[in-house]
């Protein structure tokens, strides 16, 4: 489990979380929602152990940046794209600490082509990786996760530049980590998703949580249309699905 108590999180002059606290469950999938600029993306980072905080924050009872040996592999929105490697190589990346980089075994070798498969990039194993367009490159990023078969995965915005179709079935194969016992951690802004996907929601609005619960709590809860100044309506589906729209011209049905 991971656990988060009193976080705080400044840049330069700036502060971007406050007072934190959270707890999220091993093996459930946990989203961040919350308007541009809520600290969504920060939060990730201080669960990766990559931005410096107050507080406290550990994961199986260690704190964060004192573990070393955490299996976690991060997605994040805006990647350093690396020249002159194709997708199969940038892939295979997610290997690299389990087998080392160019000594892959054959069962990872087939894993990155299931994998490719999986997130509709077979075919396209020999392009470089800097040539694909904004919703591939996406992809390839989740199939790098998704080889790397870690404990805890990270994604930023994991949809952000992929159509409907491809939406599905890339949460779909995240979803399938979950089965396997993945806790997954996500910020996404396509709050139907989320409600879909995740098992917990976390709003958050500017630097602090406004509530944290069961999915299906949240979705229909005041404090995440509040996030949004009111400016959300939530429609259930004859199937009980949630469904979230902003309004027009700030207007509430």
């Amino acid at each position: 489990m991971i656990i988060l108590e009193n976080i705080n999180l400044t840049l330069g002059n700036r502060g971007i979380l406050f007072d934190v606290n959270a707890e999220i469950p091993d093996t459930t999938w946990t989203c961040l929602v919350g308007p541009n600029g809520a600290g969504k993306t920060s939060l990730l980072k201080v669960i990766l152990g990559t931005s410096p905080y107050s507080g406290s924050a550990t994961d199986n009872s260690i704190e964060i940046y004192r573990n070393h040996d955490r299996n976690v592999a991060f997605v994040p929105q805006h990647p350093q794209i690396p020249a002159g490697m194709s997708v199969a190589e940038y892939v295979m990346l997610g290997r690299a600490k389990k087998d080392g980089w160019g000594t892959e075994s054959k069962s990872s070798r087939n894993l990155v082509a299931d994998t490719l498969k999986l997130t509709g990039l077979f075919g396209m194993q020999s392009q470089m990786i800097s040539h694909l367009s904004g919703g591939e490159m996406q992809r390839a990023l989740i199939a790098r996760a998704l080889v790397q078969e870690p404990d805890l995965i990270l994604l930023d915005e994991p949809t952000s530049a992929l159509d409907l179709h491809h939406q599905i079935a890339v949460l779909n194969s995240i979803e399938i980590l979950k089965q396997r016992g993945v806790t997954i951690i996500s910020t996404m802004h396509d709050i139907t998703l989320a409600a879909m996907y995740a098992d917990h929601i976390i709003v958050m609005q500017n630097g602090r949580i406004l509530l944290s619960g069961a999915s299906a709590q949240v979705v229909h809860s005041p404090e995440l249309k509040s996030a949004f100044d009111n400016r959300i309506n939530v429609f259930t589906l004859d199937s009980g699905r949630p469904v979230v729209m902003p309004t027009k011209d700030g207007l509430v049905d």
